[in-house]
């Protein structure tokens, strides 16, 4: 017992962010303990992260380049092996080739093969923000985009060719919703639902400097301090 508290204590001390990855697969499915763990990473060691991102993150925790990339199948509700398919789609000839844009994500994920409430739990934890930052268009354009995804694969599979190239780029793409973005404390809100902690930010945030002066005590001891 005492080796293998010496081995822990030597990892996290000198390799703190793969440390921290290998500890949050261990537990990747319990929300709670992830909550912690994340509390660990970002307050208690200061360890850089990359939060859920389509274009970065992998179905399970991983370090890339001395990041925690945070991990999709890690978002309640999605399911590992429906996000190792986003993943592997990501990839060509075993090369990176990031989604351009939501439509080129649409033409090669399968989305109704993902579903919609694991798309739904991407869009709320903001992993397509680097295709599109308006979460809440994103969201209310996710039946469109999935009409769009099925179409394609469908005729990939019944090996119907277009003229001008491959399956699907004669298909028009599906207009995008006209809505607003949420407002700072939905998005906050509902990347919670998705993540099942606050991880960009926390809705006392802007509260912060009239507590700290008001000498608050928080939940963790300290005084203004989220």
């Amino acid at each position: 017992m005492r080796v293998v508290s010496y081995q822990t204590g030597w990892l996290k001390a000198n390799h703190p962010v793969e440390f921290m990855a290998g500890v949050m697969n261990c537990d990747i499915h319990l929300t709670d303990k992830l909550a912690t763990y994340f509390e660990e990473v970002k307050k208690g060691l200061g360890l850089p992260y990359v939060p859920p991102c389509v274009n970065r993150s992998e179905a399970t925790f991983n370090v890339v380049k001395g990041e925690l990339v945070y991990a999709l199948g890690a978002l309640k509700n999605v399911g590992l092996d429906v996000m190792r398919l986003v993943a592997e789609a990501r990839r060509e000839d075993g090369h990176e080739r990031p989604f351009a844009t939501l439509f080129d994500f649409a033409r090669r994920v399968n989305l109704k093969k993902v579903g919609k409430r694991p798309l739904e739990m991407l869009t709320r934890a903001g992993a397509f923000d680097q295709l599109d930052r308006n979460r809440r268009r994103v969201f209310d354009s996710l039946e469109g985009l999935v009409g769009y995804s099925a179409a394609i694969h469908e005729q990939k599979n019944s090996n119907q060719v277009s003229l001008f190239g491959e399956a699907g780029d004669d298909l028009p793409e599906p207009r995008l919703a006209g809505t607003p973005d949420w407002l700072p404390a939905e998005r906050l809100n509902e990347e919670f639902k998705a993540i099942g902690f606050y991880l960009s930010g926390h809705p006392l945030d802007d509260y912060m400097p009239a507590l700290k002066r008001k000498d608050v005590l928080t939940l963790d001891g300290g005084h203004g301090k989220g």
